[in-house]
């Protein structure tokens, strides 16, 4: 009876802690997943890209779940596999990185031609909102959907000034400060905008011009770094695929994990030196 007993108290523990596991699990999983759309929504709107958020993070974590059973069931070894994931988990904040940094040079490449174009609006006639506002209705740059969102936060009630700021955070580039900085400096002291905004225009699009060549001169020096910093991961990759037994000591030693750790460490350092030896800031 006493058996019994226990054994049912034993089952009813049970059932009520995996109870409590599955409820907290699916808490978690509802929190990480709002934390997680939300994040992504607010990046998708910094970008102006307007997609289904809900739908691009459930196919992000099926594919971040499937894709490595996939692999597992189709008899990929385990090393490989977790190579796998770890490009997964990092593919999201590089695919943001590289959209953000295309929109940033979108906009300073189109700045010094709107900034010449709003200093001829001024010349004719025109105050500094009416000439961004032709501005924005004439083109269809990333460059003019900030412009045209700043806008609207002044129509909206917000001054110009901190219009300005927000347009100056939400792009963070140097041309843009420039920018903001020449058009609150002129209100604030006067002086002629329209005058400033051509020659802040023609010393812009210098800078723009030897970061260019610049850039040519030292595009071959970035690649080899990142030929050199991705090449031990590749052949890593590749061994992990022709040659498994031979490779699996690697991920399931002490050695193998000193040795992973020494050789990022190392990678990691030499491509900082690299970048810090080719890049040049004007």
């Amino acid at each position: 009876m006493n058996s019994v007993v226990i054994a049912a108290l034993l089952f009813i523990a049970f059932a009520l802690g995996a109870r409590i596991l599955m409820t907290s699990a699916v808490a978690g999983f509802g929190r990480y997943h709002l934390k997680n759309t939300e994040r992504v929504q607010t990046q998708l709107t910094q970008l102006f890209l307007f997609n289904d958020v809900r739908t691009l993070v459930v196919l992000y974590l099926a594919a971040l779940l499937g894709v490595p059973m996939l692999l597992f069931m189709a008899g990929v070894n385990v090393p490989f596999i977790i190579l796998i994931v770890i490009a997964l988990l990092c593919f999201p904040r590089i695919v943001f990185a590289v959209l953000k940094g295309r929109r940033a040079k979108a906009i300073s490449q189109a700045l010094p031609d709107a900034m010449t174009q709003i200093a001829s609006g001024m010349r004719a006639g025109s105050t500094f909102p009416m000439a961004l506002q032709s501005l924005v209705e004439e083109d269809t740059t990333p460059l003019a959907e900030e412009l045209s969102l700043m806008l609207r936060e002044h129509r909206l009630g917000a001054r110009m000034e901190d219009a300005l700021d927000n347009l100056g955070e939400r792009v963070q580039s140097e041309e843009m400060d420039l920018l903001v900085s020449a058009v609150l400096i002129a209100q604030d002291v006067g002086g002629n905008l329209a005058e400033i905004l051509q020659q802040l225009a023609t010393g812009i699009r210098r800078k723009l011009e030897m970061e260019g060549k610049i850039s040519a001169l030292t595009s071959q020096g970035m690649m080899q770094g990142y030929v050199v910093s991705a090449l031990p991961f590749g052949l890593l990759a590749v061994l992990c695929l022709l040659e498994p037994e031979a490779t699996l000591p690697v991920f399931s030693t002490v050695l193998g994990w000193i040795a992973l750790t020494v050789m990022v460490f190392m990678q990691t350092v030499g491509a900082l030196m690299i970048k810090k030896i080719v890049s040049i800031e004007i």
